[in-house]
């Protein structure tokens, strides 16, 4: 059986392990099952379980990593972050207990990233509620948590000032009549706003 040959205390929750096999582990100790901080000292035989969740502390811990690199260069959703690190070849049990992790701790949040896509969003695209619903919830985005967002969106939005930007957006594309009712439908506003954005243009 392996023997532990080395501990270092990266973090008050990490540990770096060394094994007699020359194996190094960066594990999170809240991610172990059997094993507990007081194990994990020098020169202790592992039994085969207690390596198992060694190993898999370690993977989990890998796929934390990886997802919080992401994180730190912007906001994503659960949904697209799991895609990310499946494509990078974590397995999903352990992308789950990272994520599940990462939310405990409030560095992932479908909340804030659906605040945050939906702000950046508006900058260079004029769309109505239901078009926004879509592409959030095609984002992996809970459907309560996207209306909330985009009903406070809403909220906060002149009016009359984002009806002049569609229709001038409207203008610009050409569309008019028929091809402008097809063209804001698609963009999701309801027929109300269509009326009153035709009525500008």
């Amino acid at each position: 059986m392996p023997v532990i040959t080395a501990t270092k205390q990266i973090s008050s929750d990490c540990v770096q392990i060394t094994l007699s096999t020359g194996s190094c582990f960066f594990i999170r100790l809240s991610f172990l099952c059997h094993l507990d901080s007081a194990q994990l000292v020098v020169n202790r035989e592992l039994l085969p379980q207690e390596l198992e969740d060694l190993i898999e502390s370690g993977l989990v811990y890998s796929a934390e990593k990886a997802a919080s690199a992401y994180l730190n260069r912007s906001e994503h959703s659960r949904f697209l972050l799991q895609k990310k690190l499946v494509a990078k070849g974590f397995d999903v049990a352990h992308i789950t207990k990272a994520l599940d992790f990462l939310e405990q701790k409030g560095f992932l949040s479908d909340l804030r990233y659906a605040v945050a896509w939906v702000r950046n969003r508006s900058i260079h695209h004029v769309e109505g509620r239901s078009r926004l619903l879509m592409e959030l919830t095609s984002r992996g985005i809970n459907r309560k948590i996207a209306e909330q967002v985009v009903d406070e969106h809403f909220e906060t939005v002149d009016q009359n000032a984002f009806f002049e930007k569609v229709a001038g957006k409207c203008r610009r594309l050409g569309k008019t009549g028929l091809a402008a009712e097809k063209y804001l439908q698609r963009k999701g506003f309801t027929f109300a706003q269509i009326k009153k954005i035709i009525s500008i243009l």
